[in-house]
């Protein structure tokens, strides 16, 4: 093995920080219930003012998905994703590395892995999303905790030049067209029909779209995060505690009021005021004040982490953020075929109640399968994949059991 893979190996298993792994564990739970109102069309007939059936208590479960969860827990992955490239960076500077090649093939890998993930199966992606904001991340990681927030407006300003020609991509079909063509396609076809329907959305509809608004909402968070390792806030919360319970209050209440506001209504009331600039001011300060409940819901965490009950409980998560990234993907290879017409076809028919507890329902089952598989396996298959062609090779097999499905096997065997 080279030094440079050496020293960008993954932790160990005694090494990992829980908050982190819990954090990434319940920010897929957040995703979750976000998609699968994609998954199932009911936020696509939403958005195209069709109607769809919502079941007894769909109307306000998707009103309180929609206000609690949608971007916000994308938001928390991108400030997990964020620390992440700030700890790998970290251990190539311990180690006399240079942080450029090994996070270069990660993120070519990634946005290899979001690729395939977002033509073939599901175009809501969010992977190549963060490989490509990764790359303009990756300049401001030499950089200390407080001066690294400065990187925010450089982010945003790089994010919204490539909005505005991914705008332009985007089809002036009307929303209940789309719909409708998704429905047939979706709903009704055969994987290649969804396949050749997909290809088409991606590039003009979903795609253009998802990246001109993902890069604006995302990228300020993932320096967050850099900031945040940086800062100790997520490495040693408990030297924290104080500022994190600020942070919470502040932000949970204020993100909350924030998200709470009719959109509507505060559009109707900004667009009567004379100033253009003042127009301006308070659309984007709502805009970024609705994912201030997104460190709200960071701070918070951590702080009940701190609490030996609480961190016994809230560890029953940490096996599914350990290998997010291979259950995220098992979310939609799950969701397409309860979903699309070459499974169950339940795309527009299935009632958005019953469609949220199936979410519930399979967030219950990756918890139980990835305690599961890391009983037996020192890491995820996909996560496994991901850190073989991001070092340049795959091994014949995954790495050796762990100790406990080590010992059991073993027991077996006498």
């Amino acid at each position: 093995m080279s030094a440079e893979v050496a020293s960008q190996d993954p932790v160990a298993r005694g090494e990992r920080l829980l908050q982190l792994d819990v954090l990434r564990g319940l920010a897929l739970f957040g995703v979750l219930l976000v998609n699968i109102g994609y998954f199932c069309g009911a936020d696509s007939a939403r958005e195209a003012g069709v109607a769809y059936p919502l079941g007894d208590f769909g109307g306000l479960a998707g009103d309180l998905v929609r206000v609690l969860l949608e971007n916000k827990a994308a938001a928390l992955l991108s400030i997990l994703f964020g620390a992440g490239l700030a700890i790998q960076a970290d251990r190539a500077s311990e180690n006399g590395q240079s942080r450029w090649p090994f996070a270069l093939r990660r993120s070519a890998v990634l946005a290899l892995l979001g690729s395939v993930h977002t033509f073939l199966l599901w175009n809501v992606d969010i992977l190549l999303d963060y490989a490509l904001i990764s790359l303009m991340v990756l300049p401001f990681l030499r950089l200390s905790a407080g001066r690294v927030l400065w990187a925010i407006p450089v982010v945003l300003i790089v994010s919204a030049v490539i909005a505005g020609p991914m705008q332009a991509l985007a089809t002036d079909l009307p929303p209940a067209q789309t719909y409708t063509l998704g429905l047939q396609h979706y709903g009704q076809g055969g994987w290649l029909d969804a396949l050749q329907y997909r290809w088409w959305e991606t590039l003009h509809v979903v795609g253009p779209m998802r990246i001109a608004n993902r890069f604006v909402i995302l990228a300020p968070f993932f320096i967050v995060g850099v900031a945040a390792w940086k800062g100790g806030w997520l490495s040693a919360p408990d030297a924290h505690r104080r500022r994190l319970r600020q942070v919470f209050v502040l932000c949970f209440s204020f993100g909350l009021v924030a998200n709470a506001v009719p959109q509507e209504a505060l559009h109707a009331w900004v667009n009567q005021l004379a100033l253009q600039p003042l127009r301006v001011l308070i659309k984007a300060t709502f805009f970024f004040a609705k994912f201030a409940l997104t460190l709200g819901y960071a701070a918070g965490i951590l702080l009940l982490l701190q609490r030996s009950r609480w961190r016994v409980w809230l560890g029953v998560f940490a096996p599914l953020g350990r290998m997010a990234l291979t259950q995220y993907l098992l979310q939609s290879l799950v969701c397409t075929w309860i979903f699309y017409g070459f499974g169950l076809g339940q795309y527009g028919r299935m009632p958005l109640d019953l469609a949220l507890a199936l979410g519930v329902l399979l967030f219950a089952m990756q918890v139980i399968s990835s305690r599961w598989w890391l009983a037996r396996f020192s890491i995820g298959p996909v996560e496994w994949l991901w850190r073989r062609l991001s070092y340049g090779g795959i091994r014949q097999r995954p790495p050796a059991l762990a100790a406990a499905g080590a010992e059991a096997e073993q027991a077996r065997s006498r």
